[in-house]
């Protein structure tokens, strides 16, 4: 890829990045259908309530990391603690774009793939989700991570034999003591 190529497309991105915070901003400041819940006539209709400081707080990391993703929208760890900050809110639809760029932004990180599992689990994409963490298994195993993922197996995806081998590689390589515990109580059953 060319530098003109590489420009042209970093700045495409920055552009439709942009874009969707101008539009994010619009939806969330503005008096549109999907939201709007007021059956009375405007006559009656009740004075619009200031925004809160609490809320104005609240949006402020948000509105950080995204002028952060603007510099730099391959900013893998700005990617990461977006979707989180989305998770946290149950916008798992937000989350799992923000971890779909971080896994395309930087392939060979263990986390993305991790985070988008969590993600697609939420959304009750089970097969989708332990995909997603095979692949962060393949690229740093980890006993979280094979736990999450026997758990899947286990309870979603009824395949007691892919949770099993989950399960023992995560108590051979775990080393924290109460995952440990958990680990031997699902392998007990």
């Amino acid at each position: 890829m060319t530098d003109a190529s590489r420009r042209i497309v970093l700045g495409a991105l920055s552009l439709g990045l942009g874009v969707m915070f101008a539009l994010s901003l619009a939806w969330r400041m503005g008096d549109h259908p999907l939201v709007r819940q007021n059956t009375r006539p405007a006559a009656q209709a009740a004075p619009k309530a200031q925004p809160s400081a609490s809320a104005d707080a609240e949006n402020a990391p948000i509105m950080a990391l995204m002028q952060k993703l603007q510099s730099n929208p391959n900013d893998v760890e700005a990617l990461l603690q977006l979707a989180g900050l989305f998770a946290e809110r149950g916008d798992n639809d937000a989350a799992k774009e923000m971890a779909q760029r971080a896994v395309v932004a930087a392939p060979s990180d263990h986390r993305p793939p991790y985070l988008m599992g969590v993600v697609l689990a939420r959304q009750g994409q089970w097969a989708e989700a332990a995909d997603s963490l095979e692949r962060s298994i393949h690229l740093k195993d980890d006993a979280a991570t094979r736990y999450s993922l026997a758990v899947i197996y286990r309870y979603h995806l009824n395949d007691e034999a892919k949770a099993r081998e989950n399960y023992e590689v995560a108590a051979k390589i775990c080393e924290d003591p109460a995952l440990s515990s958990m680990i031997r109580a699902e392998l007990e059953k």
